[in-house]
């Protein structure tokens, strides 16, 4: 896939993703969700990762995304992190 490098096409995979068609399915924000499940105490996941997705969905380099679409992006990071955290801390705390 177009933006796609071998490691983050390991990744990728372990999440059940191998094909641009199974990643244009899911979308950007049900992919980055599940790679922050993943490996969110691993590695960070960072906005250029996002923005690779983004281009391997759309069959386009990731430079090309318009600026408003990378604001979007970032504040879907920001809040699946968010959740993620808050996730995390229920889970520890034993709260649900």
């Amino acid at each position: 896939m177009r933006n796609i490098g071998p490691k983050s096409s390991r990744e990728l995979s372990e999440i059940g993703i191998k094909t641009r068609d199974q990643l244009r399915a899911l979308g950007v924000e049900e992919t980055t969700r599940r790679l922050l499940f993943r490996f969110g105490s691993e590695k960070k996941i960072s906005l250029n990762y996002l923005y690779a997705l983004e281009g391997a969905i759309h069959g386009h380099d990731w430079r090309d995304i318009t600026p408003a679409r990378k604001q979007e992006l970032k504040a879907l990071l920001d809040t699946l992190r968010r959740e993620l955290s808050g996730d995390q801390a229920r889970q520890f705390t034993g709260n649900r």
